[in-house]
């Protein structure tokens, strides 16, 4: 393939250096993407099967394609190709960038959030959710209906400053009956990640709510909001989506950016597999698919796996 000389190259360098603040890629499988995109990311590195991200922007009216590479001594980059297969930049992960997420994912730095209830994370995008059905677990009959409930509001302080968050309700029950209704609390901050604020928990015996186990909220409980998901997950990067020692304590770690989920609504690939050790001492992984959201939960003594996906648009 022929190569751009500097010259040539300068003004889209130019281009894109300008564009990637407000550039946002969309997960493209590997199948997906165009003959010419897979034969450059292959000549350059890359790996048959993995994903891209097709961008927001285009470059003489071709798509352009965004796919990381590792070398062999483990640094990352990120090959910028338009449809027809050129190599426009090929993007290097300097030590700036590189620690600014590696604080992103370990949640770190000053958070910004500009609209937080518009969670539009490409493996979280919990702005667009009406409601998912979830099915199986500990037990046959377990069942979770999670709604998105933008009218209920609950408003945090972080870093000095009012953020309102976006609730999601989830309705266990198990053989029809009600066992738990849980009011999740996130944020989405200017950078994409999204936060977990805390969870107001009721649990049920027969109709009747019998205690709140498991609730926390930030500002109450903890001073520090978790991490449920980076804005641009990297493998093997760890996190804490709760960090409440007098209640619950999770560590998380990313496992797979590629994991294939099999569930009642369908297969989802390319997904981003997270590994979670909560303070019980159980382990549990969560797969988060392009697009839909957490697809499926794995624990020792069952899978809940997503039936329906229903969003607003």
């Amino acid at each position: 393939m022929k190569n751009f000389s500097s010259q040539q190259a300068l003004p889209w360098l130019l281009v894109l250096a300008m564009t990637s603040s407000v550039i946002a890629g969309t997960p493209i499988s590997w199948k997906e993407l165009p003959q010419a995109v897979r034969a450059t990311i292959l000549s350059n590195g890359g790996k048959e099967g993995q994903s891209a991200d097709m961008e927001n922007k285009k470059i003489n009216g071709l798509s352009l394609y965004e796919a990381p590479i590792r070398s062999k001594n483990g640094a990352t980059s990120d090959l910028m190709i338009t449809a027809d297969g050129k190599l426009m930049q090929t993007k290097h992960d300097d030590a700036e960038d590189k620690t600014a997420e590696v604080n992103a994912a370990k949640g770190k730095g000053v958070m910004v959030f500009s609209h937080p209830r518009n969670i539009t994370n490409a493996y979280l995008p919990l702005a667009n959710l009406k409601e998912d059905i979830l099915v199986g677990g500990k037990d046959p009959s377990e069942r979770v209906v999670r709604t998105a409930r933008p009218d209920l509001r609950k408003t945090f302080t972080i870093n000095g400053k009012k953020v309102q968050a976006l609730t999601v309700v989830d309705q266990e029950s198990i053989g029809g009956k009600v066992v738990e209704i849980t009011r999740d609390y996130f944020a989405q901050d200017d950078a994409g990640n999204v936060y977990y604020l805390g969870e107001d928990v009721d649990s049920y015996k027969d109709g009747k709510i019998i205690g709140h186990d498991g609730a926390w909220l930030l500002g109450k409980d903890t001073t520090m909001p978790g991490l449920l998901l980076p804005a641009k997950p990297m493998m093997h990067s760890s996190f804490s989506s709760e960090n409440v020692p007098k209640i619950t304590t999770e560590k998380d770690k990313i496992v797979s950016l590629t994991a294939k989920a099999v569930v009642p609504a369908g297969t989802f690939r390319n997904c981003v597999k997270v590994e979670e050790h909560a303070s019980d001492g159980s382990t549990e992984f969560k797969y988060f698919a392009p697009g839909i959201g957490c697809v499926m939960e794995e624990e020792s003594d069952g899978s809940t796996k997503l039936q329906s996906h229903t969003t607003l648009h």
